[in-house]
């Protein structure tokens, strides 16, 4: 079967797990909070950069970021950057 979006072969599928490329994730929605946790670890960035790079909508990298502080426990924080007058979201490890 070739490889593309929507069928991946078994055993390369199988390798993706073992190179830990694919994250084990429960039934339902919620993988944007992998995706938004993933931008924040490499970057701080403002709401609407994150919301252009993952092409969703505002609110739902809001409730992401919401989540990920309330549910994984991670710090992030908002901070202000006078230069640009924008705020960006930052994860302290």
């Amino acid at each position: 079967m070739p490889y593309d979006t929507e069928f991946i072969a078994k055993s390369q599928f199988q390798e993706m797990i073992e190179q830990k490329r694919v994250i084990k994730f429960a039934g339902g929605h919620g993988g944007i909070i992998h995706e938004v946790l993933k931008v924040l670890e490499k970057n701080a960035s403002t709401l609407e950069g994150i919301t252009e790079y993952l092409k969703v909508d505002r609110k739902t990298v809001y409730n992401a970021i919401n989540h990920l502080k309330q549910r994984y426990s991670k710090k992030i924080i908002r901070f202000y950057n006078p230069k640009d007058r924008k705020y960006y979201y930052y994860l302290e490890e």
